[in-house]
């Protein structure tokens, strides 16, 4: 018996030697969640081991009920460790603060009290020599003795218990790391129930301890344990705006964040086949499909419901390199798109304007330079008038394409009539023999520049399409009449020239579309603009005269006054 105890006893020192270097590897590494407890526990642990070897070697004298009793140097931390470390890896690290630690203190305290101030039998009773006991020494356990033993346990017990169910819950992916910390804390605590429960002639808890040593070693060093934390894992992952969906080799969704489960609509997704939980993203499901083994890495953009996402599919690999599933991350790029069509459009608005600069413009200012060298050999008013006239035409072109290229939205918003409106843009334009008639007057809410500038447009358009297109030799009979009346939803403008046939209604509102040499095909661009910018509708229409009538709606059902006409 004595030799197999001494064999005993250095094999204990041999286990505590491991769980000491362990210790000073975890220690190393403290900054990882839980890496701090964890090197307590350990270290608490070699304390425990060393001291029963010590006991065990010392068997008989007094000094070995040193270490029977220094033992629990190691156990109080051991036990305190234990806790806090569950509470770190299982993300309740709120709870970790002055009184906990405070409260953790209080029986290791009150229990050393008891054992080295209090009354004998108190903690122990030794009545004398054993040669049957391990320590040599008959101890009998007091009060206190089996109150710190209902505590330990039930450190052990709450532990144990946030550790089972965040295995329960955390997902195939940390199982391994959190089964191999549960084989750990459970293999030393049912020795020490044996120890103290069985009729064991040894202690088996340091033995035990051993089995601890080797999965705590190879959950360091194969598991990589305290890499990252599960919970700070996912705590990244949850926090992240992007769906994030993890399918394992048989096409199953083992994990799903928030966000993803926002997305599929489904908050039990996980557990599902990827064909029944991608269900409603048909698009993303035929990704999946095509993927293969051989695929190392993919992102691709998919459209759902005019909704854009970027997904990136990337392999999960174990330890030996062998596939165990994929990482699917979506991120919607709906606003991304947008954004690249409207700087599409911005940069075809840009070519349109470049276009206008480098030919329309071209024209008139040919004809300027030829006139403005003929004045001058001639010395022909006339000539001088010609090219006043070309410079007007560039300084049109230039105001039409400025207005243009002001896309944005209305936010000058001030109360207008109607009328005034009109007879103000009757003014700034060239209108020769036409008429302006004005039939009822409204109130209207709007930019007054932009609408000035819709008004200045059609009158402009009027007049030039419409004496071009007279059908008469005669002047007067060729001059145009321009009336502005209101609407139950807004105001129209009409004429009584050649109008728009209804095939090219719609068109003529595209930028380069016009009937005129001279044109630039910007005033009906610029008008819809200006409508679209206040939030209103346009469209072409006939007159009751068969010309053009641009109908302008969506501003209200607002009560026309009284019918005002002017020419």
């Amino acid at each position: 018996m004595a030799a197999l105890l001494v064999a005993y006893a250095f094999l204990l020192l041999v286990v505590a030697v491991v769980l000491g270097t362990l210790s000073a590897y975890t220690w190393s590494r403290r900054d990882y969640s839980g890496g701090t407890a964890l090197s307590v526990l350990l270290a608490g642990l070699t304390i425990w081991c060393a001291c029963v070897a010590a006991g065990i070697l010392t068997r008989g004298s007094e000094i070995s009920l040193v270490f029977a009793y220094g033992l629990y140097v190691g156990v109080m931390p051991a036990m305190a460790g234990l806790f806090v470390f569950a509470l770190a890896y299982t993300g309740r690290d709120r709870y970790l603060d002055r009184r906990t630690y405070a409260l953790l203190s209080v029986e290791p305290i009150a229990f050393f009290a008891a054992l080295f101030l209090g009354p004998d039998g108190l903690v122990y009773r030794i009545p004398g020599p054993s040669k049957t006991a391990i320590y040599g020494w008959e101890i009998i356990a007091g009060p206190v003795f089996w109150g710190h033993l209902v505590y330990s346990y039930g450190l052990i017990a709450v532990s144990s218990a946030l550790i089972i169910h965040y295995a329960l819950v955390s997902g195939s992916l940390y199982k391994k790391q959190v089964y191999a910390i549960l084989l750990a804390i459970f293999l030393p605590w049912f020795g020490s129930v044996l120890s103290i429960f069985g009729d064991t002639r040894i202690e088996l808890t340091p033995l035990l301890l051993a089995g601890t040593g080797m999965i705590l070693s190879w959950a360091l060093f194969k598991g990589r344990l305290l890499d990252i934390s599960p919970v700070a894992y996912r705590e990244v992952v949850e926090s992240l705006n992007s769906a994030v969906f993890v399918v394992d080799t048989n096409d199953t969704i083992i994990e799903a964040n928030d966000a993803g489960r926002r997305l599929l609509e489904d908050e039990s997704v996980v557990g599902q086949s990827a064909d029944d939980a991608l269900e409603t993203l048909p698009e993303l499901l035929e990704k999946v499909r095509c993927l293969d083994d051989e695929i190392a890495e993919t992102q691709t953009v998919i459209e759902h419901s005019d909704r854009f996402f970027d997904v990136q599919l990337s392999p999960l690999y174990d330890d030996r390199d062998a596939l165990v599933g994929r990482v699917f991350l979506i991120h919607e790029i709906t606003d991304q798109k947008e954004r690249e069509r409207e700087l599409e459009r911005r940069n075809q608005q840009l070519d349109q304007f470049a276009a206008v600069l480098s030919h329309d413009l071209r024209n008139p200012l040919s004809v300027a330079s030829g006139r403005l060298a003929l004045a001058r050999e001639r010395n022909d008013p006339e000539e001088f008038d010609r090219v006043e006239k070309a410079h007007e035409r560039m300084s049109s072109l230039i105001d039409e394409v400025l207005a243009f290229a002001r896309d944005e939205q209305t936010t000058d918003r001030v109360e207008l009539r109607l009328s005034a409106l009109a007879k103000a843009a009757w003014g700034h334009v060239d209108t020769g023999e036409a008429a302006l008639q004005i039939d009822g007057d409204r109130e209207i809410v709007g930019d007054r520049d932009q609408l000035l500038q819709l008004f200045e447009n059609v009158v402009r358009n009027s007049v030039e399409h419409g004496a071009a297109g007279g059908r008469s030799d005669d002047a007067a009979a060729r001059a145009v009449t321009i009336r502005v009346d209101t609407t139950p939803e807004g105001f129209a403008i009409a004429d009584n020239g050649p109008g728009v046939p209804p095939e090219k209604r719609e068109e003529i509102f595209t930028h380069g579309v016009t009937s005129s040499e001279s044109g630039t095909g910007l005033g009906l661009a610029i008008v819809q603009h200006v409508v679209k910018s206040h939030g209103w509708d346009v469209e072409m229409t006939e007159s009751r005269s068969g010309g053009a009538k641009l109908v302008v709606s969506g501003l209200g059902a607002e009560s026309a006054q009284r019918p005002e006409s002017a020419s």
